[in-house]
């Protein structure tokens, strides 16, 4: 399917709110790259109406719909956005080809913008390892939607995309994970637990709780579900948890007994973690360095990856990888 933005007037937005869902209130943009969002401040509460690309099939959105009933049945305990009803009782409505379906708003900071410490660490293990377990149980009809390129079972098919690493040392650093991922975990991938995972637990989609700063109290953004082996969520998460952070042993330690403590790691997914990790790094930086050689005059792409430049060394020069 096309990709088309959807574009939506603010005055059609007021419409959408009062005519589907009887709400009206305070209407505000949210930024996004690809989907168009808004957030609803009414005598009822906050909510986010999230209107998706054309490039999402219509299975995909409700799949996600789909996961988040999932999870409040399954997992009570954590807090995650839950879709709203139309007045007629559909959860999911096409306006001019458009998916279009609302949400509760979750309270919290953002993850990125709170400090970290070994307690949050811990909890963002706890609350990973929880979300697992419970998306043990979930089976989809067909979670397929996110980016190829950005499916970490798929990662060989960034390997082109090396080239256009500026740094010499970071891409003959990817050249050598790239043949070790080859020997070491491109055959065990068969064999690996699969589950839907949110594949994007970022420190931009977890919520700090607003009564506790070492307290994960929600996780937003569905967006990259995909089918894939289990142990990539947490691969995932260390490798974006982990940025900017100069104790990745105290980090990752305490991120990964904190989710081994709620969903056991298994002997064969534990030996490829850090290898998957910086698997991760390698697609967000390899596909940063090829966004930059489409938009020249954006100078931040390049500036937003030297994080994950700094992490991907600090794996080697530690002994996390390549050793």
């Amino acid at each position: 399917m096309s990709e088309i933005v959807p574009k939506f007037s603010e005055e059609k937005i007021v419409t959408i709110f009062r005519d589907l869902y009887g709400l009206e209130g305070e209407i505000s943009a949210f930024v996004s790259y690809e989907d168009q969002n808004a957030l609803i401040k009414s005598n009822q509460g906050k909510f986010v109406l999230k209107i998706a690309n054309t490039k999402w099939p219509r299975q995909f959105i409700q799949t996600q719909i789909d996961v988040l009933k999932h999870l409040k049945e399954t997992a009570p305990h954590l807090k995650f956005s839950e879709t709203v009803n139309t007045l007629q009782g559909e959860k999911l409505t096409i306006i001019d080809s458009f998916c279009v379906r609302l949400l509760t708003f979750l309270e919290g900071e953002m993850l990125t913008n709170m400090p970290r410490n070994e307690d949050v660490y811990r909890d963002v293990g706890r609350f990973l390892g929880q979300f697992s377990k419970a998306m043990q149980t979930y089976k989809p009809t067909n979670p397929e939607g996110s980016d190829p390129l950005w499916k970490l079972d798929n990662v060989m098919s960034c390997e082109p995309y090396v080239k256009y690493v500026q740094d010499d040392e970071t891409r003959d650093r990817m050249t050598r994970q790239f043949a070790v991922y080859k020997e070491k975990v491109l055959p065990q991938l068969p064999n690996l637990r699969k589950a839907v995972i949110h594949s994007d637990a970022n420190e931009q989609n977890f919520l700090i709780s607003p009564d506790n700063p070492t307290k994960i109290s929600g996780l937003i953004d569905f967006g990259e579900l995909q089918c894939g082996s289990q142990i990539n969520e947490l691969a995932i998460t260390l490798a974006y948890g982990l940025l900017d952070e100069t104790n990745v042993e105290m980090a990752s330690k305490a991120v990964i007994e904190a989710y081994d403590k709620e969903f056991k790691i298994l002997d064969e997914e534990r030996e490829i973690l850090f290898d998957l990790m910086a698997m991760r790094l390698i697609t967000t930086i390899t596909m940063s360095s090829y966004n930059a050689t489409l938009y020249p005059d954006n100078e931040y792409i390049l500036v937003a990856q030297k994080p994950g430049i700094v992490l991907f060394k600090q794996l080697e020069d530690e002994n996390y990888i390549l050793s």
